[in-house]
């Protein structure tokens, strides 16, 4: 499917609500061959929840699955977590600037108000839970 993202995976936990599925996420330098050299080689685990009412099908732990979502969504978690935080404090030092502020002041005020704005995505955490769907490819 070309709208999609699609990522293997294993199966580590089943609920009676979701299947959590652990993907290996590996930056280029992982794949470089001189990544012993500069200690920039970055290779993380994160673990995706796929909803069980969305599956036709059980799994078990340790099954091999393809994790799949919607690149549209991909591209509003970008947003959401990069776009939208850097205008606001773009906007956050501007204005501060503007009215007078030192650079200190309004680099303090911007990190602040970006803060802000993380604790309130985390506040709607279950509402975007409900925008970013994982499926599991049958």
């Amino acid at each position: 499917m070309a709208d999609t993202a699609e990522h293997k995976g294993i199966v580590t936990e089943v609920t009676d609500d979701i299947v959590r599925v652990k993907i290996e996420s590996i930056s280029a330098c992982a794949a470089c061959h001189a990544k012993t050299m500069c200690s920039l080689s970055d290779k993380t685990d994160k673990f995706i929840d796929v909803k069980r009412s969305k599956l036709h099908k059980e799994y078990h732990v340790g099954d091999e699955v393809t994790v799949n979502a919607s690149s549209g969504k991909g591209l509003l978690a970008v947003v959401f977590g990069y776009v939208i935080p850097a205008i606001v404090a773009i906007a956050a030092i501007a204005i501060c600037m503007a009215l007078g502020a030192n650079e200190l002041v309004s680099s303090l005020v911007a990190i602040a108000l970006v803060a802000v704005y993380y604790f309130v995505l985390y506040l709607l955490r279950d509402i975007l839970n409900k925008k970013f769907v994982f499926t599991i490819e049958e």
